[in-house]
Order: C-alpha cells, then sequence, then structure tokens
C-alpha cells in the first residue's frame, strides 16, 4: 500500500514538473566564484530553482531526484545549459568582465549519446566562447572509467573545462585523479565550514589545496560563511571561494548589482591583494626549488656544492642517482665535511681538490671511488666580485675502459 501511494505521488510530480518546464516555470540563480587573491568575481555556479505558482521558489533538493530518475534532468539540463550559456554572453555584451559559467551534469546527461553535439551546437548558438563554460561532474561518476573517460577527453577537446564537484565525500581516488583531465577541484562544504573548529578538517583542506596544485589543478572552496574561514583559505593559497560569506545564489538582476559589493568586502575581510600576491609568489619559489630538486634526484650523474666555513669546506647541496648508486642520501651529505661522509683515506687526498677548487684553479678533475663505484668529479668556483662564494661539483660514473684521471682510493 505504501508503495503504490509513493508511486502515485511520485508520478503525480513527474507530471507537475514536466509542466512546469512547458510552462517556463525554472529559473537559473547564480553564485559568484572569487578569486582569492585578487577579490573579484571570476566566475558563476548556475543553479536551478522552481518558481512554483502557490509553494514560490522550491530548492533543487526536492525535484532533481525525481527528474534524473523520470529522465527529465535531459531537457531540463539541455535548457539550463543553454539558459546559462546566453546569460554569460549577454553579461559579456553589457560589459562585465568575462567570467567562467559553470554547469551541473548529471550521470544521466553525461551518458546521454549526443551530448557532445549538444553542447557544441550550444555554444554555437549562443555564440559564447567554450573557454568561458565549464561543466561539473561528481566523483560517482568517476567511477566507471572505461565510459566517462573518453566522454571527458571529448569535452575537453571542445575547449571547456572540467571541474569535480564535492570532492573529498564520494568515491574520492587519487587514481581519478591522475587519469582524469580535470581542470579544478571543488571542495566540499562540510569541511570548509568546520575548517576552523575541527583540526582534521583543516588538514584535510590544506592537503586537498596542495595535491591539487602539484596536479596543476585550480582549488574551489565551497561554503565559505565567515571571515576566518576566507582568511585561513588565502593563507593556505586556495585560488576560488564561494559561499554565503560572498553572496547567496541571485537572480541575474541583483547578480549584476553584487559585483561593487563583493570587491569592496575584500577589502574590509580578506587579506590585502598585496600580501596575498607576496605569498602566491613565495609558493611558487618554493615549488619550482622542489622541482629543480626533483629533477636533479633523476640525473644520471650527481651535483653537488660546498661553501667554506671556519676553515671547513661543507656541503650545501648533494643529488642525483650516482648519489644513491654510492650508498648516499643527501641527508648524508648536506651540512657534513668530506671526513664526516668518506673515509678518511678518500677524503685526505679529496680535501686538496676541494682547496684547488675554492682558490680558483681551472679544470680541477679528480677521480673518486666509494663503495666499489668509481666516478669522475669537476669542480668549479663560483666567484662575486672576484670572492669565491661556493663551489659546485658534478660527478658522473666512469665506465671501465675510460682513462683514469688521479684515482683516490
Amino acid at each position: 500500500m505504501l508503495n503504490m501511494e509513493y508511486y502515485r505521488e511520485t508520478l503525480e510530480l513527474e507530471n507537475t514538473l514536466w509542466m512546469a518546464h512547458i510552462k517556463k516555470e525554472f529559473r537559473l540563480h547564480y553564485q559568484p566564484n572569487i578569486d582569492l587573491v585578487t577579490g573579484k568575481i571570476i566566475g558563476a555556479e548556475a543553479l536551478i530553482r522552481w518558481e512554483h505558482p502557490e509553494r514560490g521558489l522550491v530548492p533543487p533538493a526536492e525535484f532533481i531526484p525525481v527528474t534524473e530518475q523520470s529522465g527529465l534532468i535531459l531537457p531540463i539540463g539541455e535548457w539550463v545549459l543553454r539558459t546559462a550559456c546566453l546569460q554569460n554572453k549577454a553579461w559579456q555584451e553589457a560589459g562585465l568582465p568575462p567570467m567562467i559559467m559553470s554547469v551541473n551534469l548529471s550521470a544521466r546527461q553525461l551518458y546521454q549519446p549526443q551530448l557532445i553535439d549538444k553542447i557544441k551546437q550550444i555554444l554555437k548558438e549562443t555564440r559564447l566562447a567554450p573557454e568561458y563554460l565549464e561543466l561539473e561532474i561528481t566523483e560517482g561518476i568517476l567511477m566507471d572509467v572505461q565510459r566517462v573517460l573518453p566522454i571527458i577527453r571529448k569535452l575537453k577537446r571542445l575547449g571547456v573545462s572540467i571541474s569535480l564537484d564535492d570532492f573529498g565525500t564520494g568515491y574520492s581516488s587519487l587514481y581519478y585523479l591522475k587519469e582524469f583531465p580535470i581542470d579544478k577541484l571543488k571542495i566540499d562544504q562540510s569541511f570548509v565550514r568546520t575548517c576552523m573548529k575541527d583540526f582534521k578538517d583543516a588538514t584535510i583542506v590544506k592537503t586537498i589545496i596542495k595535491m591539487a596544485h602539484e596536479l596543476d589543478m585550480k582549488v574551489v572552496a565551497e561554503g565559505v560563511e565567515g571571515k576566518e574561514q576566507l582568511i585561513f583559505l588565502q593563507q593556505n593559497l586556495c585560488d576560488l571561494c564561494q559561499g554565503y560569506l560572498v553572496s547567496k545564489p541571485l537572480p541575474p538582476d541583483e547578480f549584476e548589482e553584487m559585483f561593487v559589493k563583493v570587491e569592496q568586502l575584500f577589502e574590509q575581510e580578506g587579506i590585502p591583494e598585496e600580501l596575498n600576491r607576496q605569498q602566491q609568489l613565495e609558493a611558487a619559489l618554493e615549488a619550482a626549488r622542489q622541482e629543480w630538486q626533483a629533477t636533479m634526484r633523476q640525473q644520471q650523474g650527481m651535483i653537488f656544492k660546498f661553501i667554506k666555513l671556519d676553515g671547513q669546506f661543507i656541503h650545501t647541496l648533494c643529488d642525483g642517482e650516482l648519489l644513491y648508486k654510492i650508498n648516499l642520501s643527501p641527508g648524508q651529505v648536506i651540512g657534513r665535511t668530506l671526513h664526516d661522509i668518506l673515509p678518511g683515506h678518500v677524503a685526505d687526498p679529496g680535501l686538496h681538490y676541494y682547496e684547488m677548487a675554492w682558490n680558483g684553479e681551472e679544470p680541477v678533475q679528480c677521480e673518486f671511488e666509494v663503495n666499489g663505484v668509481r666516478y669522475l668529479t669537476s669542480l668549479r668556483s663560483i666567484k662575486k666580485e672576484g670572492k669565491t662564494v661556493e663551489v659546485i661539483g658534478s660527478s658522473i660514473e666512469i665506465p671501465e675502459n675510460m682513462q683514469q684521471y688521479n684515482t683516490l682510493q
């Protein structure tokens, strides 16, 4: 009996929703995406609302599940996509700064055979450049890798961007991030809202930001409601945010009026743009340093540097495949002298060549044998105002048939 009642109510709602679509009772509201460096609106998410003649605005959670079950999501979703693209183009023509319009795609929409052609046609009809359209999908959709990955790749070839919505709450898998050409991660609001109260949530947010940046993805924090959250996200170099601190989803006319207020909000509540850019620069430099170290580690030989401090030669850098081949690591070399890392019968003559290089003699070349591995080392001094400030060395393993230089054994 209960099942029949549920079936009857569901069928009635389906018919009502179909009529709502015909009568054009659906509306789109837009929630801004804010650049956390500049404090400016650089995008918007299109969110559907049902303007019921008696109940007023009905939130999507109350009717979207029924549209997906019934298949109504296909015509309604196409209307959402076309309307959002038209609106974005209208804003551009009205003189607003170019924005990226985000539109949600359900699994049923993604799987429809004509999806690529429909999106291509809508972009053509609305004259919206594809770089101003972003399609949002959820983690659950990615589970069917064999079916979904080719579709996502075709969408990317259109020139649109792809974002992964509500990241962290679904079937999170690093494999999906590795395989899929995703441009943006949206951290679920359940983590963002409590990140200032819950240490674990704060750690999750920071980890997602860092990981996404390493994978060359942008990060959006959803559900930002307080200035403490805003500053936390800026300090941890999150790229974008959206939430009620900035604005709730708004109809198009109110969205336009909100631009100036948003910029004023960030000036009052957030980290100043100049300081934020300094943080971004420092982060970029650190990333470049780490990338350089990773590159050094992968080169076949070995690179190292040393300085002279209180009469001793101290290594300040060392890495490369050869280093590991002689059973050493950067941690065993950096900050230490030759006698700290090599046997005396190898370190003693080695100091002679270190001294020659420090005194500016060129070229300085010598052979070492450590743990059964023979390698050739070249040393060159780095000078500032005519005075040696450090020496850089490069080493390569010596093939058995190579002519020997000064062998240190």
